[in-house]
């Protein structure tokens, strides 16, 4: 996911910006850093314990926390040491999240579980310190000034952002009727779908890796459905070219990036009627909308692989839909702004 997370970076750096990464890796791969010599990277070089790092970061990286002009968080998960930082060196902050991560463990673990109230913990300082908050839907800023009315005025919805001209369609020829992307997680709901696909009998990608891979793949024997390791961000726009349909059958999500990509890519798509897919989905506009259990799964595949028709409208308005909405270009810009207004503002402690 690299390439993908470095692209609005490189558009920053192209106006003068100079970034800097705080890593939680106690090192970094060459290959990696040889891809965006615009910035500059820095790990847990002293290999600390995970805990102790993160509760030293802001010191251990003082020389580069105290010159910078400001500081952002990516997610809301690791963000403490990038708020401690903010009122140690008096910098601004700008936290963008691209989920709501007390949603997320209230999903996975209960809303009364001690890992969600340390998330809601954390969003409370988080989102009521910062300087300018970023999200990527309205439903994730209704859910924080729900909660904390004080933040209203700081948020922006800036979408996930997808590079248009990688992520395009091709005319190659469909190697498969089916194409899942993602990590094999409770999350993603991939038992239904393999369930659904062993029902229509279609050929199917299954990209992606997950503790539970062997075993799905001793529960789904079927010679129609191919499994595949991750690839790299730059590699997806073959297979999803090589692919009729994308599937994102999860039970919730915050803004799927590789929807956006899957869109930019004109696939026919269908999604879970769940948070963080209707908003990006219009039923039969520019994808369907399908309940989550593998009867509606195995329906929609079959409405969809049975209509040509259907798969071109779809597709068409799939990928005007993200040059309209998901241009890297125009979202780079819109933060951008965010970030000069965030610098000139006086920062209060």
């Amino acid at each position: 996911m690299f390439d993908r997370e470095v692209a609005i970076y490189k558009k920053h750096a192209a106006k003068g910006i100079t970034p800097h990464f705080i890593t939680y890796d106690r090192r970094t791969s060459k290959s990696i850093t040889s891809k965006i010599l615009l910035a500059h990277i820095h790990n847990n070089r002293w290999r600390l314990p995970k805990y102790i790092y993160y509760t030293l970061l802001p010191v251990l990286h003082r020389k580069h926390l105290k010159k910078t002009s400001i500081i952002k968080t990516n997610q809301i998960s690791g963000s403490l040491p990038a708020l401690q930082a903010s009122k140690l060196y008096r910098k601004p902050l700008i936290a963008r999240c691209g989920y709501i991560l007390s949603e997320f463990m209230g999903q996975k673990y209960g809303k009364n579980a001690r890992r969600t109230k340390r998330a809601l913990a954390l969003e409370q300082k988080l989102f009521s310190q910062a300087d300018a908050i970023i999200v990527t839907t309205e439903t994730m800023k209704q859910s924080i000034t729900a909660r904390i009315p004080c933040a209203k005025h700081k948020i922006t919805i800036i979408p996930n952002y997808v590079d248009t001209e990688l992520f395009k369609p091709e005319p190659t020829e469909k190697e498969f009727d089916l194409i899942f992307i993602g990590r094999f997680s409770e999350q993603k709901n991939l038992e239904a779908l393999l369930t659904a696909i062993d029902k229509v009998n279609c050929t199917a990608l299954i990209i992606g890796n997950g503790s539970n891979k062997k075993t799905l793949q001793q529960q789904h024997p079927s010679p129609n459905i191919h499994w595949k390791n991750n690839v790299s961000n730059s590699d997806l726009p073959r297979w999803l070219n090589s692919s009729k349909i994308f599937i994102l059958p999860s039970h919730y999500e915050g803004h799927p990036k590789v929807l956006v990509e899957a869109m930019a890519c004109g696939c026919a798509i269908i999604g879970t009627n769940v948070p963080g897919i209707r908003e990006v989905i219009t039923g039969n506009i520019n994808g369907i909308l399908s309940k989550e259990d593998p009867e509606s799964l195995s329906y929609a595949i079959i409405k969809l692989l049975g209509n040509q028709n259907l798969r071109q409208k779809l597709s068409q308005n799939a990928r005007a839909f993200a040059l309209q909405h998901y241009s890297v270009d125009s979202l780079a810009d819109i933060e951008y702004n965010i970030i000069k207004k965030a610098v000139k503002k006086p920062h209060v402690s």
